[in-house]
């Protein structure tokens, strides 16, 4: 049992580690918009009844144009593009202004924090 101790430690560390990087990659921002399109590609319960905060469905409107575009988002990324279009006609560029976003955030940070050390010096 003691000699697991350490490789524990260690394989935290890692994680630690990984995490940190993710983060200082993507930041916050990033974090959430790649949470929420996770959640709207495991989400397949679109037509069932569940808890919401929307204001508008609380009060009984069906026909919310955010939860219609947050279906939208779902049905592009579960593949049914068609029914993307009866929900929301913007879910298909709201997917890939989101996309372009994260790509944005991804390109930015990298170039912040994991510029090589010798870039730019001239060794010749």
């Amino acid at each position: 049992m003691k000699n697991y101790l350490p490789n524990i430690k260690s394989f935290i560390n890692t994680v630690k580690s990984l995490i940190n990087s993710f983060y200082k990659l993507v930041g916050l921002e990033g974090i959430v918009w790649i949470s929420a399109l996770i959640y709207l590609a495991t989400f397949s319960n679109y037509n069932q009844n569940h808890f919401t905060i929307c204001p508008l469905s609380n009060l009984g409107i069906e026909n919310c144009p955010g939860c219609g575009l947050g279906r939208s988002v779902s049905m592009v990324l579960h593949g049914q593009f068609l029914h993307s279009f009866d929900f929301h006609l913007l879910g298909i560029p709201a997917l890939i202004i989101i996309l372009f976003r994260i790509f944005q955030l991804i390109r930015n940070n990298f170039n912040f924090y994991f510029k090589p050390i010798n870039k730019g010096v001239n060794h010749g």
